[in-house]
């Protein structure tokens, strides 16, 4: 059964779709046909361009009539044959049987007969060339393209006051061929003069400043000022950004930022429910700019009938380095579950340095005070009292590679997030164990798909090392089950379990005590039927274990199918899940989930 859902998931999302499907609860438009005379490969390029104006045109939608939508399509055919240097072509479109029928004859396709770049010779001196030559087809993305190489240069590599890049293409019918001319407009080189900042009432000025990377006396470029007030919206700290540019003097311009300032405190309010953990809700109050340098202060609560926290968190930006984060916080946590009861308070401070773009490792040190009381009577240690108090010393340290396009809904990329923590118990000394803890994600979207299908797969592994099993503070152990693990299974209801006797000798298995070892995997389809719908089907796998090592060949299996509803901050998701290896008496039928963002 697990297998069938595999492939039936991967066929949804990787089905390859030759033609444009019209499912009536989705599209009134009707289906089509296209053929392109001695030409496959423009062919199939014109029919993926022609599905692709048929997901994004809202003028198309507004048409019933075949023919008109057919005429209409028609139109912008013509517009694309021209695009890729077919001046000469025809279209001729039908209705046969309420399916639109496009004939293409698309002609000689116009080659660049002669190319010239109007520039002055010390500018022309270092130019990497053009990406398009003599002997090219005339396609206009390819022009613009010219545009764009020849504007990055010159804002690279000159102090020009105004950079305008502009082109001229005189088509020759009588050649198949084109003469393509770009032209720079003369413009003074000028140096940076004044830089100034006005607008800013609460956060410093020099800490605005410091994001510009733009200094009297530097070269003036345009893409550099662009880039500073990219800078400072990224702060998150100023809502607009105005830059004025004065005419030059002497050689000099000055330049003039005016900014306004967002509001830096926010209120968030949630809800949600699961079926195995019940109703829960959340709340949040944040100072994104607490000391008037960027710095966030976040006090955040969330409560449900299984865990409750109270959380303080402090982040300072450009600590000691410009490329460091320092976030300190204070939380207090209470959990109630099958197998043990906990309360906790712990303090943590951790360094987080960037070393590129995308890579990211940490250091730091966490304090935790917990009360631990084991139910299960037989995970307590003879001898010992089962309920334990810990004070927990640990140094994480970590690493993370992020590629994603976006944190709450990522639709193309990957990430590699790695955590070691080493633990010490500075009450008994005997209790210190590491826990190690990799989890990897990779997204992958078929943007000219219907229904734009991304294909999710998320892996993780854990192992705790130093310390047997029932030695481990239960709040420490792994255990695997619920929303944010497998699926369809209960919270924290998969995992190595203990017999039992009662006093008539009948055995039976206790609740789950958790383990030394997890190992989760989990594939996702998604769908996006429109802007604000959008659906899911899924797949969870995924055991605790007694032992460190962890496999992935005794895994409890879920499936099930959700709706996403997109808002512009966040999608939030209605799964329906089923426990594809369901334990009488122990797991459900079904588990619902709702909250707010993807799984993972």
């Amino acid at each position: 059964m697990r297998i069938f859902f595999v492939f039936l998931l991967v066929g949804f999302v990787l089905l390859p779709l030759q033609r444009a499907v019209a499912i009536p609860f989705f599209s009134k438009l009707p289906g089509f046909s296209l053929s392109v005379q001695g030409d496959p490969a423009l062919q199939d390029k014109l029919r993926k361009e022609l599905e692709e104006l048929r997901k994004t045109s809202s003028a198309l939608q507004s048409y019933e009539a075949p023919r008109d939508i057919a005429n209409y399509e028609r139109g912008n055919l013509e517009k694309l044959l021209r695009s890729d240097g077919y001046y000469d072509a025809s279209v001729r479109e039908s209705v046969v049987g309420g399916e639109i029928v496009y004939q293409v004859i698309p002609g000689p396709q116009y080659l660049i007969k002669s190319l010239d770049i109007d520039m002055p010779v010390d500018l022309r001196a270092g130019f990497p060339g053009l990406p398009i030559g003599v002997g090219d087809p005339l396609r206009a993305d390819e022009v613009l393209e010219g545009v764009q190489t020849i504007t990055k240069y010159l804002n690279n590599n000159a102090c020009l006051y105004n950079v305008d890049v502009t082109y001229q293409a005189t088509v020759i019918h009588q050649e198949a061929s084109a003469r393509l001319e770009y032209r720079v407009a003369p413009s003074p080189e000028v140096m940076v003069g004044e830089v100034q900042i006005l607008g800013a009432t609460s956060v410093e000025e020099d800490y605005l400043r410091d994001k510009l990377n733009i200094n009297p006396g530097d070269c003036f470029s345009r893409s550099k000022l662009d880039a500073a007030q990219l800078s400072l919206l990224r702060t998150n700290l100023v809502s607009n950004v105005v830059s004025q540019v004065s005419e030059p003097y002497g050689g000099l311009v000055d330049i003039t930022f005016i900014v306004q300032e967002r509001n830096h405190r926010t209120v968030t309010l949630g809800v949600g429910y699961t079926s195995d953990e019940g109703p829960g809700v959340s709340a949040s109050w944040e100072h994104r700019n607490i000391f008037h340098r960027g710095e966030k202060l976040e006090v955040s609560s969330k409560a449900n009938s299984v865990k409750q926290t109270l959380e303080s968190k402090l982040s300072i930006p450009r600590f000691l380095s410009d490329k460091q984060r320092f976030t300190g916080s204070v939380g207090l946590t209470g959990e109630d579950v099958d197998s043990y009861r906990s309360k906790a308070l712990t303090l943590k401070g951790l360094v987080s340095r960037k070393l590129s773009k995308r890579r990211t490792v940490s250091a730091g040190a966490e304090l935790k005070f917990s009360r631990v009381d084991e139910k299960v009577e037989g995970a307590v240690v003879e001898g010992e009292d089962p309920d334990e108090n810990y004070h927990l010393l640990a140094f994480p340290l970590g690493f993370k590679l992020n590629t994603t396009d976006k944190p709450l809904d990522a639709r193309r990329g990957a990430t590699t997030a790695l955590e070691v923590k080493p633990y010490l118990d500075l009450k008994n000394n005997s209790t210190s164990f590491v826990k190690t803890i990799l989890q990897m994600t990779a997204y992958k979207t078929a943007e000219s798909a219907p229904y734009e299908p991304t294909l999710a797969l998320r892996l993780k592994a854990g192992a705790i090392t130093g310390a047997p099993n029932l030695k481990l503070p239960a709040d420490e152990r792994f255990y695997a089950g619920g929303g944010g693990s497998v699926r369809g299974y209960g919270y924290q209801e998969l995992g190595p379990r203990l017999v039992e006797i009662d006093e008539d000798g009948q055995e039976s298995l206790s609740d789950a005590i958790g383990g030394r070892g997890i190992s989760e995997i989990s594939i996702e389809g998604r769908f996006r039927f429109s802007d604000t719908w959008g659906g899911v089907l899924f797949l969870d796998g995924g055991n605790a274990y007694e032992n460190p090592r962890p496999n992935f060949s005794n895994l409890f299996w879920g499936a099930g199918l959700g709706v996403r509803y997109n808002t512009s901050f966040a999608p939030i998701r209605f799964d329906l899940a089923f426990p594809l290896d369901r334990r009488d008496g122990v797991d459900d039928r079904y588990q619902v989930y709702i909250s707010l963002g993807q799984a993972f």
